[in-house]
């Protein structure tokens, strides 16, 4: 996990989370590890739940999330679009 650390590109959230667990593996307790890294005790308790009943990846990593619901069907987007790259009406600039 250590080289993760080390990487150029990771995202915060990820790197945080390493770091959570590299401390946790020292041996520190979530106490500590909240206030060194300043974020919540919780958060520290959920990435090292997650560890444990998961794996590495499962707690370095966020779930899927559902998103919202499209608010155009296929046709009304195609609509859209056609509309939109088509050449505006006379006497219209868009």
């Amino acid at each position: 996990m250590l080289h993760l650390v080390k990487k150029g590109k990771l995202s915060a959230r990820k790197l945080n989370r390493a770091h959570i667990l590299l401390q946790a593996a020292d041996g520190a307790t979530d106490d500590a590890i909240a206030t060194a890294l300043h974020v919540g005790r919780a958060t520290v308790e959920r990435i090292r739940r997650r560890f444990v009943e998961g794996n590495l990846e499962g707690a370095l990593n966020e779930k899927q999330r559902p998103g919202a619901r499209r608010k155009l069907d296929g046709k009304q987007e195609a609509f859209l679009i056609a509309t939109a790259c088509s050449t505006p009406p006379k006497g219209r600039d868009h």
